[in-house]
């Protein structure tokens, strides 16, 4: 094993958005062997390099559900991965027709529209501000804007008569996928977590089969079907419990460092 990718919220933070000791200490023994440890995460690159004091190598981070990978130590950007312009404002239009709140992420700046509910509290959870933006200035803001991707949001059920309704005809032009209960992810259609993991791997010269993933929910799926090692945490989404992936222990026992222990 040469590799080791981490999902954050659900993963390798526990329910207080800390790193426990033990998973760090999982992470050095794993960096004494000789193992990179990266995040992989669906978090902007400013709100994961508070982290940044993970790993003692130079890794980058892989950010926005593979839409971006990026040095942590200066900042150099290897992959960046925008949603098309000319489907951020009607995506935006359909999601706010049935009372769905959105996040935007410009220049890695949060933005959200106006009447969002949600957004204050989803920026306090990552630690990052946040903007809003006019009615009257944001289908020319979303549509100049570089998007790394948007985040529909607001009550499940609203989330799934959304997907229900939309997702034959986006998802041949977009990538969605639940993050929370409460979260669409909507990017870039060749963004995810699995295909930033095949392109750092062609960077380092890395296969897949050298590769170990865990992850929770949905937006780790393609990671966790592209490496040798996949891991499921005991608190992960159903769909991924039923895979013939390792399961180890929730993100409240530890269940990166008992994953770790069992494979090195």
């Amino acid at each position: 094993m040469k590799l080791i990718a981490l999902d954050m919220d659900g993963t390798l933070l526990g329910s207080d958005r800390a790193i426990s000791k033990r998973n760090m200490e999982a992470i050095r023994k794993a960096e004494r062997q000789g193992i990179y440890v990266i995040l992989a995460t669906g978090r902007m690159y400013r709100s994961a390099k508070e982290y940044s004091y993970l790993s003692t190598s130079d890794m980058p981070v892989i950010a926005y559900n593979g839409g971006l990978i990026r040095e942590f130590n200066d900042g150099r950007i290897l992959f960046q991965q925008n949603m098309p312009k000319e489907l951020v404002a009607p995506t935006f239009d359909l999601a706010k027709g049935y009372g769905l709140g959105a996040n935007f992420y410009i220049d890695d700046n949060l933005y959200g529209n106006e009447g969002n509910p949600y957004i204050a509290g989803y920026a306090e959870y990552i630690g990052v501000p946040y903007e809003i933006i006019p009615d009257r200035e944001l289908h020319r803001t979303i549509s100049e804007g570089d998007i790394m991707k948007m985040v529909a949001m607001g009550p499940a059920e609203r989330i799934d008569h959304f997907l229900k309704d939309h997702i034959s005809e986006m998802g041949r032009q977009l990538y969605l996928a639940k993050s929370w209960p409460g979260f669409l992810e909507i990017a870039h259609k060749e963004t995810n977590k699995g295909l930033a993991l095949k392109s750092l791997g062609e960077i380092l010269g890395i296969r897949p089969e050298e590769m170990m993933a865990i992850g929770d929910n949905l937006h780790d799926h393609e990671m966790l079907e592209y490496v040798g090692y996949p891991v499921i945490m005991a608190n992960g989404h159903e769909y991924l419990l039923d895979k013939h992936y390792y399961r180890t222990k929730t993100n409240d026992e530890d269940g990166v460092a008992h994953a770790i222990s069992q494979f090195i």
